[in-house]
Order: C-alpha cells, then sequence, then structure tokens
C-alpha cells in the first residue's frame, strides 16, 4: 500500500505538471505563434534583413571609397611630382633657349669678324701685289663660309 500511495502521488504530481504546462505554456505559445506571424512581426523581419542588406552595401561603399580616395592621393601626389617636373623643364627650356640665342649672337660676332678680317686680308693683298689679286681664287672666303655653317648647324643641334 505504501508502494501504491507512493506511485498515487507521482502520478498526481505528474499530472497536475502536465495540468500546469497544458494551460499554462500552451497559451503563452499559442500567443507568441499569434505575435510571431503578425504582419508587424513579418515586416519587423522584412526591415530586419533589409537593415543588413544596407548594411552589407554602407560596408562596400565605405571600402570602394577608401580604395579611390588612396587612388585620388596617388595621383594627386603624382600630378604635384609632374608639375613640379613640368616647372623644371620649362626653366631648363628657357634658359637652353637663352644660351641659344647668346650663342647665336656670338656666332654672328664671330661671322662679321671673319669676314672684316677676310676684307682687311683682301685689302692687303691687293696692295702687295695688286696683279694677283684678279687671278686670285676666293678659297678663304668659301672656307670662313663653310666654318660660319659648320658652326651654325652645330648650335642649333
Amino acid at each position: 500500500m505504501y508502494f501504491s500511495m507512493k506511485m498515487e502521488w507521482k502520478n498526481w504530481l505528474a499530472i497536475s505538471a502536465a495540468v500546469v504546462i497544458f494551460f499554462i505554456l500552451v497559451p503563452l505559445l499559442a500567443v507568441y505563434a499569434y505575435r510571431a506571424n503578425s504582419k508587424a512581426c513579418q515586416q519587423g523581419l522584412l526591415l530586419q534583413n533589409r537593415s543588413q542588406l544596407l548594411q552589407e552595401k554602407l560596408r562596400h561603399s565605405q571600402e570602394n571609397f577608401l580604395e579611390m580616395e588612396a587612388k585620388w592621393w596617388s595621383c594627386s601626389n603624382v600630378s604635384i611630382t609632374l608639375n613640379k617636373n613640368l616647372e623644371e623643364m620649362t626653366s631648363q627650356r628657357d634658359l637652353m633657349h637663352s644660351e641659344l640665342q647668346k650663342l647665336k649672337e656670338e656666332n654672328q660676332n664671330l661671322a662679321e669678324k671673319l669676314r672684316n678680317a677676310e676684307a682687311a686680308l683682301q685689302m692687303e693683298r691687293e696692295k702687295k701685289n695688286p696683279e694677283e689679286t684678279s687671278s686670285v681664287l676666293p678659297g678663304p672666303q668659301i672656307y670662313s663660309l663653310l666654318l660660319g655653317l659648320g658652326l651654325a648647324i652645330t648650335l642649333l643641334l
């Protein structure tokens, strides 16, 4: 009998627990299921998914922005370097142009001095030998012209 009372009491406890679970937990579960299937919950899930997608797009956009910014800085540095090089080359070009002008002037002066010296030499020859001047070939004049032409070509190169 003691054994059967003990069993009845355990059965009664199990049945009581089942009834409590049924009458308390089942309505709570029903309310949870009703709320989980409600429009607000469905829209909340949809908005949460959209939010995750937008967060992913934002992260991707930020990565692209950082990448583009790095490229921009790189291009900016290259542009600054190219501008400096261009300024240096422009100043070198201007310097070389001024030197070329000086050399052209010097060439013209030397050519004028050479012509004057040839004229003076020719006058001296005429004074010394007036009869040979008519038969003298213009060799020194050709050499001086070739020398001036060679100097001009050298300066232009």
